[in-house]
C-alpha cells in the first residue's frame, strides 16, 4: 500500500514549477543562484566528503551513471541521482543501486519544507521541483554516509541544478542537439553549456565528440587545469544478440571485457567505454571481474529492451532526438535485418518529429501513432497532421496500450515491432509487457 505521507509529499512537490511537465522558457528557473540558496537554507548537504562523480551530455547521461554505480556500488557505498522517472519518483534516488522508500522520501521532503517554508514565504520565491529533488538527494546521500555520489545532470549543464557540488570526475557523453530553446540552436551553445560541469583541477572524461564539440570541451578543461581524458575503445568482432542481451568482446586501454549487456544497441558499447574508463579513473585497482559483472548486472529500461513474446519480437528504445534516432538505425540495421517493420511512434511536444520521418525514409515501416499519458505528450492529431501533409500512411491508435495490441495483432513471421519517440511511451508499452 502506498505511504499516504508520499502521495502527500508528491502532491506538493507537483504544485512547484517542473520542467518535465510544463516547458516554459520565460520561467526563470534556470539560475543556479536560486540553487545556491536553497542548499544554504538546508545547511549545503553537497558539500560532504564523499567523491562525487557528474555526468552531462545529450544522449546516454543515464546509462553511464547507472553502469558506473551497479560496478562500484560492489565494494562502495553509492549514492545515485538519475532523472526522469518511469513510473515511480523513488527511481531518482538510489542508495547502492536501490529505491529509495516511500517513507524516507516523505519524511526528507517533509524536513526540506520545514526549512525552506519561510524564505519561500517572506521572499516570494518558490523553488522548482527538480531543485527540491536535487537538494533530498543531497540530504539523504550525506545521511546515508555514501562514499561516492554519482549525479546525472537534469538539463545542460552550467546552470543546471546538480551544478552546485565540486566534482571530483566530471562526464560528457556525446553531445548533439536537443532542448535547443533552452540551451540555444548549435553544437557550441550546447557544447559550451554542458562543458559548465568542468571544475577545478579534477578529471574529465569524454566520449567521442564531434570538431565543434571537443575544441569547446579541450578550451573549458584546459582553463580549469582539468585533464581531459577520452574514452577511446575498440569493438573485437560481430556484436550479436544472445538469449535477448547483447554480446560483444570489448577493449578499453589493452584490457577485454566480455559484455552481455541487457539492453541492445551499439551506443551502448560507447557508454560502457565511458563507464569503464570512469571507473578506473577512480580507482585503478577495481578488478576486472568487478567491471564486468557491474556492466552485464546492470538495468537501465527503455533504452534497447529486447523481448520475444510469442515468437514476437519487440524492440523497446529511448530515440528521441536525431542523434537518438541516428543510434537506432544503426541498432536495427545491425542486429534486426528484418523485411517488416512495424514502428509504435509517440512523442513530446517539444521533440522534434522530423527526426522520426528521416528515420522511416530510410527503414520504411509501418506506422502506428499513440500518446502516453504524460503531460508534454504531443496529441496524436498533430503527429497525424504532419505525417498526413507528406502522404505517410499510419494508423492512429487510442492508448499506447491500444497501439501494442494493434501491432502485436498484425504480427507476421519475422517483424520486428519498435517503440521509440519518447520515454514515456516506452515506459509505458515496456510496463505492459511485464505486467
Amino acid at each position: 500500500m502506498t505511504n499516504s505521507n508520499y502521495l502527500n509529499s508528491l502532491a506538493e512537490l507537483e504544485k512547484r514549477f517542473n520542467f518535465e511537465k510544463e516547458e516554459k522558457t520565460k520561467f526563470p528557473f534556470f539560475k543556479l543562484d536560486r540553487t545556491n540558496k536553497l542548499m544554504n537554507l538546508l545547511g549545503n548537504p553537497q558539500n560532504d566528503k564523499s567523491f562525487t562523480i557528474h555526468i552531462a551530455g545529450t544522449n546516454g547521461k543515464g546509462t553511464v551513471s547507472s553502469i558506473i554505480n551497479s560496478i562500484i556500488s560492489k565494494n562502495y557505498k553509492t549514492g545515485l541521482l538519475t532523472s526522469p522517472h518511469l513510473k515511480n519518483y523513488t527511481e531518482r534516488i538510489k542508495i547502492n543501486g536501490n529505491e529509495i522508500s516511500e517513507k524516507i522520501f516523505a519524511s526528507v521532503h517533509k524536513e526540506v519544507s520545514k526549512k525552506i517554508y519561510r524564505f519561500e514565504k517572506e521572499e516570494g520565491v518558490q523553488f522548482t521541483f527538480f531543485e527540491i529533488i536535487t537538494a533530498m538527494a543531497f540530504a539523504i546521500f550525506k545521511k546515508e554516509g555514501v562514499d561516492i555520489k554519482i549525479l546525472e545532470t537534469g538539463l545542460g549543464g552550467s546552470f543546471d541544478s546538480t551544478n552546485v557540488v565540486e566534482s571530483d570526475i566530471s562526464i560528457i557523453t556525446p553531445i548533439s542537439e536537443d532542448h535547443k530553446k533552452i540551451l540555444g540552436g548549435t553544437i557550441k551553445s550546447i557544447a559550451q553549456n554542458k562543458a559548465g560541469i568542468i571544475k577545478r583541477n579534477s578529471k574529465v572524461i569524454t566520449a567521442k565528440q564531434n570538431k565543434i564539440a571537443r575544441e569547446i570541451l579541450t578550451k573549458t578543461a584546459n582553463l580549469k587545469n582539468s585533464n581531459l581524458i577520452e574514452a577511446k575503445y575498440k569493438v573485437c568482432g560481430i556484436p550479436k544478440i544472445v538469449a535477448n542481451k547483447m554480446e560483444a568482446k570489448l577493449l578499453v586501454d589493452g584490457v577485454h571485457y566480455d559484455i552481455n549487456y541487457k539492453s541492445i544497441g551499439l551506443y551502448h558499447l560507447e557508454n560502457i567505454a565511458a563507464a569503464i574508463k570512469t571507473v578506473k579513473e577512480f580507482n585503478q585497482n577495481i578488478p576486472i571481474n568487478t567491471i564486468t559483472e557491474g556492466i552485464n548486472r546492470n538495468s537501465w529500461p527503455c533504452r534497447g529492451d529486447f523481448y520475444c513474446i510469442d515468437g514476437k519480437r519487440i524492440l523497446i528504445d529511448g530515440a528521441h532526438n536525431k542523434a537518438g534516432f541516428k543510434n537506432l538505425k544503426k541498432t536495427v540495421s545491425t542486429f534486426f535485418n528484418n523485411k517488416n517493420y512495424t514502428f509504435i511512434y509517440g512523442t513530446n511536444n517539444n521533440h522534434d518529429i522530423n527526426t522520426f520521418i528521416e528515420f522511416i525514409k530510410k527503414i520504411p515501416s509501418k506506422v502506428i501513432i499513440t500518446k502516453s499519458n504524460h503531460p508534454k505528450s504531443l496529441p496524436t492529431k498533430e503527429i497525424e497532421k504532419k505525417l498526413t501533409a507528406l502522404g505517410i500512411k499510419f494508423i492512429k491508435s487510442t492508448s499506447t496500450e491500444n497501439a501494442l495490441k494493434i501491432a502485436m495483432n498484425s504480427y507476421k513471421k519475422n517483424d520486428l515491432i519498435i517503440v521509440a519517440g519518447s520515454l514515456f511511451v516506452s515506459s509505458e508499452i515496456n510496463n505492459i509487457l511485464n505486467k
